[in-house]
């Protein structure tokens, strides 16, 4: 964000564009916006008090968003306008949104080439675009299925390895005051990343040949499943919160829950009571599929737009891409469980990776996982409305809603020549 020194008030009368003005001794002041909570919230505060008991250069102020704002339109305004904060975080879902725009900050100058070895390639390459290092990966995060162990034991029920027995448990487990199986319904990003897998795991790609491809027999099979189960009754249609909360599988309104890997966190730090009571196994799969989940996270990047995008640039590296790696270490092992982008914090914490549920995200789930797609926002905007429609517009066939999203995707396509 342009910090100003003067008001805007006083720029206005005097009719003269407003420009940065640093007192002399005065620290530069960089706005870094969140939209955490609880231990993440704890965790960057710890961070940035750090860094500006470091140095005397730069104050980082850390600024709270909703949710909804930073992952939707009013982030992305304020980076239009001008007025966006100078560190942000991001997600593959809208990394390529910032990156086209020239919002990102390259990272090439700063980062220790020695260090950049210790990062996963695979984790690298999500960061980069036209070799450019445009963000630093703190986290990989992948998805299973939760379920209540004594819930599934009452009812006689095994936890579902397969598409066909994922239906049934859900059945089976539904009453009249708690739904069998619960999902992303919420249009945005998130609901991409939780289907991705249920994609891949059955042959098929989002793109084939450069095109929309997804009129495939898996895929159809996959979304009338769902809605099958929506229209049902049998999946939550209408959950208390996000899907990324593993409040409504601990606080029995749902018996099984498809949630990432930070959910083990939730469950210690906001349901300890719960740890024995809940299992995870791998997302259930297609008939004749390939075991599949998704890896994710979030990102950290410098404005680049910014009066103090070098600043910027050197807090992002600080945090995440030094030779210390123990603020990675700290997020993925102690604020949240995920898997690190960083050899180092993996191979420094094995017995921890080995641990209760997170032991079966790493025997069972870890190695099965593709990358979450990175999308210009006009393909991923297509695409959760597809989900949408597919899920819960029966006056539409599943092949019709296909046809619809492929045509306008398409239709991009054949004039976008941006990075994918």
């Amino acid at each position: 964000m342009k910090r100003k020194a003067i008001s805007l008030l006083l720029c206005a009368a005097m009719l003269v564009p407003c420009v940065s003005v640093q007192a002399e001794g005065e620290k530069k002041q960089l706005k870094f916006a969140v939209f955490s909570e609880n231990l993440e919230l704890e965790f960057f505060e710890d961070c940035i008090a750090e860094y500006n008991e470091l140095q005397d250069e730069v104050e980082i102020v850390l600024e709270q968003m909703p949710q909804d704002d930073y992952r939707g339109a009013k982030l992305a305004t304020a980076f239009a306008s001008g007025e966006g904060p100078d560190i942000f975080y991001s997600y593959p879902g809208m990394f390529l949104k910032y990156a086209s725009a020239g919002t990102m900050q390259s990272l090439n100058d700063y980062i220790d080439p020695a260090v950049l070895d210790d990062f996963l390639e695979p984790a690298i390459d999500a960061c980069t675009v036209n070799g450019e290092i445009l963000a630093l990966p703190y986290e990989l995060e992948q998805v299973g299925l939760y379920y209540n162990k004594e819930v599934l034991a009452e009812a006689g029920i095994e936890p579902p390895t397969t598409w066909a027995e994922l239906y049934d448990a859900a059945a089976a487990l539904t009453t009249d005051t708690r739904y069998g199986y619960t999902m992303e319904t919420v249009k945005g990003g998130h609901q991409l990343f939780e289907w991705y897998p249920f994609l891949w795991m059955t042959g098929n790609e989002v793109f084939k040949d450069g095109k929309l491809a997804l009129n495939e027999p898996g895929v159809i099979e996959n979304f009338e499943l769902k809605r099958k189960m929506f229209e049902e009754g049998y999946a939550n249609i209408n959950p208390s919160r996000s899907n990324t909360d593993i409040g409504m599988l601990c606080e029995g309104e749902t018996a099984m829950q498809l949630m990432g890997t930070w959910g083990i966190s939730q469950i210690k730090n906001r349901y300890p009571e719960m740890e024995e009571k809940i299992g995870v196994v791998p997302i259930p799969v297609s008939e004749g599929g390939t075991p599949t989940t998704v890896a994710g996270g979030w990102k950290l990047c410098a404005n680049a737009n910014s009066d103090y995008a070098e600043e910027a640039a050197k807090f992002v590296v600080w945090m995440f891409g030094s030779e210390d790696n123990s603020k990675t270490a700290r997020w993925c092992t102690e604020v949240k469980f995920a898997y690190s982008p960083r050899k180092s914090v993996t191979a420094d914490h094995e017995e921890f990776y080995h641990e209760g549920l997170k032991g079966v995200f790493t025997d069972n789930i870890l190695g099965t996982e593709i990358p979450e797609l990175r999308l210009p926002a006009e393909i991923s905007d297509t695409l959760q409305d597809l989900l949408q429609t597919v899920y819960f517009d029966t006056s539409i066939s599943v092949e019709d809603a296909i046809a619809i999203a492929e045509e306008e995707v398409n239709d991009f396509l054949s004039t976008y020549d941006g990075a994918l």
